[in-house]
């Protein structure tokens, strides 16, 4: 599961940085540690100021997940209304994403 506020509509620049680095693990010296990923799962939580979400946010998530072999299960978007309350409809997305992961 990676996990990332939503800035200027994409990830945050560390979660990019980290898969502008995944290609370095299908290279020679690397190559076992890649094929690893194979058939694992991937899925996203993502967070931001309210509960709208922008095309083409998921694109580098299925994709990679895609180049890598991997399953790409969901995004999860969340947001906080109150700073001491979780909406009943963000509670109910993050239990379907628990439910796949099970």
């Amino acid at each position: 599961i990676f996990a990332t506020p939503i800035y200027w509509y994409i990830m945050s620049a560390q979660l990019k940085t980290f898969f502008d680095r995944i290609p370095d693990l299908l290279h020679a010296k690397n190559k076992q540690i890649g094929r690893q990923l194979r058939g694992k799962q991937m899925a996203i939580i993502s967070c931001g100021s309210d509960d709208e979400i922008f095309n083409g946010f998921e694109m580098p998530f299925c994709e990679s997940a895609n180049y890598l072999g991997m399953k790409y299960l969901r995004h999860i978007h969340t947001w906080i209304e109150d700073k001491n309350f979780i909406s009943e409809e963000v509670l109910q997305r993050l239990k379907l994403l628990v439910k796949d992961l099970v």
